[in-house]
């Protein structure tokens, strides 16, 4: 028992430090072009940030064992933060919505899960905007042999081809149709089967 009470305390340490550097290095990035900032500001407002930001690290632990997501979370709206700084309630209010929506703590009815769709494909295009290293996109003899192996399955099948579209349009960002999304239900729900009959043999 003692030993998981300091395995918690050490990673609880570790995010708090974690944190603090991140609000640290949050303050720098949207403080360094105005003018006139006190220092005071820069040593004194990551601890008021950095407690703000607490409740959701130990919250995004427990569900994903990854406190570093709210890391994540302060460095996006670092980059998003625009002109002068607006105060540690903005600040709270906007890590809230974000964090929100990455370790989801409230149940949806219909209507309001209705916008998840529209953050899809915004995050969607949004990663076609990120720079992708060359070395990334090149393809091994194995990742070649695969995609033949795809392709023959597409081929023979129209069903697997529609799918192709599907995951094609994902990558792309592209926004999907009721087709799109008639195909991915039945993908899903095949999925399963798929891998029990290939356990089985």
């Amino acid at each position: 028992m003692n030993e998981l009470r300091d395995q918690s305390t050490t990673v609880e340490e570790q995010w708090k430090r974690g944190l603090r550097i991140s609000c640290s290095r949050f303050i720098r990035q949207v403080l360094w072009h105005q003018p006139g900032v006190s220092s005071d500001w820069v040593e004194t407002l990551p601890e008021q940030l950095a407690s703000i930001a607490e409740h959701h690290a130990g919250f995004a632990d427990e569900m994903f064992g990854d406190w570093k997501i709210v890391n994540r979370a302060i460095d996006y709206l670092a980059t998003v933060h625009d002109g002068p700084w607006r105060g540690a309630d903005w600040f709270k209010t906007s890590l809230d919505v974000l964090m929100e929506l990455a370790v989801p703590n409230t149940g949806l009815d219909s209507d309001t899960a209705a916008f998840l769709p529209d953050l899809q494909r915004g995050i969607n295009q949004a990663l076609q905007t990120v720079p992708v290293d060359r070395n990334e996109l090149k393809l091994s003899d194995e990742d070649v042999s695969h995609i033949m192996t795809l392709r023959g399955a597409g081929e023979q099948f129209g069903l697997v081809s529609d799918l192709f579209d599907v995951c094609e349009k994902i990558s792309h960002g592209e926004p999907l149709d009721e087709s799109d999304q008639w195909i991915l239900k039945l993908a899903s729900n095949a999925a399963p089967f798929t891998r029990v009959a290939r356990k089985g043999n």
